[in-house]
């Protein structure tokens, strides 16, 4: 028994060298090696805690929090990560601009039905809260703000949706400069209630706990009790899940997502930075 616990130590150790290796060829330089004290990926040194209600040694419901919900695929929440008047102030940088929500598809952008929502785009560092924002997204994925795509602000309302969908490129959809999307993270800015719908589900997710996870008899719209996985828009709440494997090169399919309808009652706004695995501005 002893010997196979050595064994099993040495495996793990073996694994965390290979993370970091790995992390220092996505930043291009010896800087993750350096930093080797600190987790190198999401879930990594188990600071994120199973379970739909705060760690016991989380006392007050408004602190921050992570919970890990699938790894098939990878996903996390991280409960109130942004603060409210954060989320009032992205909806108001985003109302004046809204247009109709488009696909990336070869060549161009468009409209297709697939995707009814109304966004806009935020530049980068717009201003001191956004560019707060970004930088905290940075420390938590531990990917650089250079390889984040500027931020977009959804507003779904009216039965708008986004049907099931991957995030990561096919190779006749991007370029090899600026690489494919590694991880999504996507910001509730709105709450919704129950009755309205507005989940982001996936079809093809493993949760963690199926009995505390699992989509079965927990009151989701028709759309997301289709799904292994199901999140309920939350104010202040972040998810983030990887669209590539741990390699960062091959697409990971667990995490075919949808943004089921947002029913009469309901108005939800999230934020998304997508994130990619080569930097898509200098610096």
């Amino acid at each position: 028994m002893h010997e196979r616990m050595i064994r099993a130590i040495r495996v793990v150790e073996l694994l965390a060298i290979c993370l970091l290796l790995g992390q220092a060829l996505l930043y291009g330089t010896a800087e993750a090696l350096e930093e080797s004290s600190e987790e190198q990926l999401i879930g990594w040194r188990g600071e994120t805690y199973s379970g739909q209600q705060p760690p016991p040694a989380v006392s007050d419901p408004e602190v921050g929090w992570i919970e890990t919900i699938s790894w098939a695929p990878r996903a996390f929440i991280y409960h109130n990560f942004l603060a409210p008047e954060e989320c009032d102030h992205l909806i108001s940088l985003a109302k004046p601009k809204l247009e109709r929500s488009q696909v990336v598809g070869p060549p161009n952008q468009t409209i297709d039905p697939i995707r009814t929502s109304f966004s806009a785009s935020i530049g980068y560092g717009a201003t001191p809260i956004v560019k707060s924002i970004e930088e905290r997204i940075s420390r938590w994925t531990h990917l650089p703000i250079s390889h984040q795509e500027p931020m977009e602000v959804l507003r779904y309302v009216h039965g708008q949706k986004y049907d099931a969908h991957w995030d990561w490129f096919d190779k006749s959809e991007y370029n090899e400069r600026e690489g494919n999307r590694l991880a999504t993270v996507l910001m509730y800015l709105s709450d919704v209630p129950r009755s309205a719908g507005g989940e982001t589900a996936f079809p093809l997710g493993v949760p963690i706990d199926e009995a505390r996870q699992g989509v079965e008899g927990r009151g989701y719209s028709e759309c997301a009790g289709r799904s292994g996985i199901a999140v309920r828009p939350r104010k202040g709440d972040v998810l983030l899940f990887w669209d590539l494997e741990p390699d960062g090169q091959q697409p990971d399919r667990h995490n075919l997502h949808a943004s089921c309808p947002t029913f009469a009652g309901g108005t939800k706004w999230t934020a998304t930075k997508w994130i990619h695995n080569r930097p898509l501005i200098p610096g």
